[in-house]
């Protein structure tokens, strides 16, 4: 990983984490002094994270968080449920007993996570499903588009996030059984309830503080 690289994770880790709020301001002096590294890198990333609708420039002042909208975020799950369901569709025929192990031991939650599962997991398994679809070009679109549900979840959703993932988890095992039992429309079913429960947290939350 380049130094490049690296800053750039990072500045992403701290926007997802929360530790930069939707239209904050951040400047190269700052991350310079941040991160102890040259003007280049630090450049450099902020450009890549532009390109990447993370932060856009603002002439003379710096850096600001690109705030996301409900619509926005609406979006990436309709997009998955699309997305996710079709290759699974694909990759039924190709399932066999060790995949199906694989994803039991991806799914499986530690004791100690029981009470706030990570978001990370969430993503290895399903990303893990699709894989089995072997589309690669679709694998990185889908991981990229899942890096994206968790940036936006972080800026205005996190508790929708936090209350439907214990619920979503629980599809995981679902899923796998129905896979298991050569069920593909059941299977199917869970999938998208899967995902759809965070939307679902997201519209209640929402309606419930007046749309604010």
């Amino acid at each position: 990983m380049t130094l490049k690289e690296e800053i750039y994770h990072k500045m992403y880790e701290d926007i997802v984490s929360g530790n930069y709020a939707p239209n904050d301001i951040i400047t190269e002096a700052s991350l310079i002094a941040k991160y102890k590294v040259s003007k280049s890198p630090i450049r450099e990333a902020l450009i890549e994270l532009c390109k990447d609708g993370v932060l856009q420039s603002l002439p003379r002042l710096g850096y600001q968080v690109v705030p996301v909208s409900l619509k926005e975020v609406l979006d990436v799950i309709d997009f998955r449920i699309d997305v996710e369901l079709a290759g699974l569709k694909r990759s039924f025929g190709n399932l066999d007993e060790g995949s199906l192990r694989e994803l039991e031991r991806i799914a499986h939650i530690p004791e100690k996570e029981l009470e706030n599962p990570k978001w990370d997991r969430n993503l290895n398994f399903h990303t893990s499903l699709y894989e089995l679809s072997d589309n690669q070009y679709g694998l990185l679109e889908l991981q990229k588009v899942m890096r994206e549900n968790e940036r936006f979840l972080s800026q205005h959703f996190q508790s929708a996030w936090t209350s439907a993932s214990m619920h979503t988890m629980g599809f995981h095992d679902e899923i796998i059984d129905a896979l298991r039992k050569g069920n593909l429309e059941k299977a199917l079913g869970f999938l998208e309830a899967d995902i759809r429960a965070i939307k679902d947290g997201i519209l209640k939350r929402y309606s419930f503080f007046g749309g604010s």
